[in-house]
């Protein structure tokens, strides 16, 4: 499923913009004692049918990965985690699968890894589109906290559905189930075969154990989450400057986009579009819509005047503006009063999320079954641009071990 994800060296990575940003202090205590085996009458349905020896190598490996990494993991899960856990109690999950996004991406919901996925959960283009997300120019729901999750929890549940064990349904997330399933039918396994003898390669086999050794910890309360920020859904109409209005709140520069990671632009200027704001600063920021001025004024159509002409003067498509004058004809009259919005913005292009990566440069291995066009649609680019990094034709033979400079952009292009 997954080609790749963030190992414990690097979750001490992060963007710039992520860097830079002025966040609270948390508290995530990881002890440096011997740690304790769950007790039979605490289940925890991650570490169910599981020996205690296996319990406590994975507690050790995940302590000795990610204990120095706690408080990076820590700071960004509080911008998440409110949405992501409620998400997961919905579909009445495990809630210890919140620790799957600490493997993969180190709740770094902007994370790209060098085989295309990307999120929370790095989610692959093709394995995002099978589970139902479909990015637009708007937003890519790969990193949307909501969708995200969604679909990677509804397909943790079918591996578990199918396989009947949760150490063999993150082993499938890992790896794919047809390969597991194909291991499974040379060398069936059952939990009680230790995870050592799990059939699946070593680099599936430290996943889970990475996984279900954090599992282990947060249950003994050996490491803990801070409070994670509560936040409220607010509904905006275009124009509208989400940065800006971030900013006119009192909120810390792109700390807005840190709620708001699966938008693809920092200005919405002829959509309708619904963020989440931290439920403490909403009745701020609804004062603050109210502040800006009104959203819509009426025009006096001219001599020459057509919908066209107008939408097209306004920065907005035809269908919109009949959207704002429902009773409008096709054809207009002199003096006639359309709805238009106010704002200068809605004349202006859309600036990206600034905390999208759109210029990082990855070398990339070419896979089977790769072309120049498959590769540019992973990574939001063009088969010309990766063509002309590598100093190929369009129509160049690529093989299998091969590999690409590849100028990756989150947003599409």
């Amino acid at each position: 499923m997954l080609a790749s994800c963030v190992q414990g060296r690097d979750l001490a990575t992060i963007d710039a913009d992520y860097a830079a940003a002025a966040m609270p202090e948390v508290e995530a205590p990881i002890t440096g004692q011997v740690l304790p085996i769950l007790e039979p009458h605490e289940p925890e349905p991650l570490l169910q049918g599981l020996n205690t020896e296996d319990i406590a190598i994975s507690q050790a490996m995940a302590k000795r990965d990610y204990l120095r990494h706690w408080p990076v993991v820590a700071q960004r899960s509080r911008y998440v985690r409110h949405r992501l856990t409620e998400s997961i109690r919905k579909l009445n999950a495990p809630l210890s699968l919140q620790t799957i996004p600490v493997v993969e991406s180190g709740y770094n919901p902007y994370a790209l890894s060098h085989a295309g996925a990307m999120g929370l959960w790095q989610l692959m283009p093709r394995t995002a589109h099978g589970l139902g997300i479909r990015p637009s120019h708007l937003r890519d729901g790969r990193r949307s906290v909501e969708q995200a999750t969604e679909a990677a929890v509804r397909y943790l549940l079918d591996m578990h559905q199918r396989f009947n064990s949760w150490p063999l349904a993150i082993a499938a997330y890992h790896m794919g189930p047809y390969g597991l399933a194909r291991r499974l039918k040379k060398t069936p396994w059952q939990p009680s075969d230790g995870l050592d003898a799990l059939p699946a390669p070593a680099i599936t086999r430290a996943y889970v154990k990475h996984v279900i050794g954090l599992a282990a910890l947060l249950k003994m309360d050996n490491i803990s989450f801070p409070e994670p920020y509560a936040t409220a859904e607010l509904q905006l109409n275009p124009p509208v400057d989400i940065a800006q209005l971030g900013l006119a709140c009192g909120m810390e520069k792109n700390h807005i986009f840190f709620f708001n990671p699966g938008l693809n632009q920092a200005q919405y200027l002829t959509h309708a579009v619904t963020i989440h704001v931290p439920a403490d600063r909403l009745a701020s920021i609804n004062q603050q819509l109210e502040l800006l001025g009104p959203l819509y004024v009426q025009i006096s159509v001219q001599e020459g005047d057509s919908l066209w002409r107008i939408a097209h003067q306004h920065r907005i498509s035809v269908k919109h503006l009949k959207k704002l004058n429902p009773a409008a004809e096709n054809i207009l009259h002199p003096g006639q009063k359309l709805t238009v919005p106010a704002n200068r913005l809605a004349r202006a292009s859309a600036n990206p999320n600034p905390l999208l990566s759109h210029g990082r440069r990855i070398r990339y291995k070419v896979r089977s079954g790769d072309s120049l066009w498959s590769i540019a649609q992973r990574f939001g680019t063009s088969a010309g641009a990766i063509a002309r990094s590598n100093q190929l034709s369009q129509t160049a033979l690529i093989r299998p071990g091969d590999t690409l400079w590849v100028l990756a952009r989150i947003q599409p292009s």
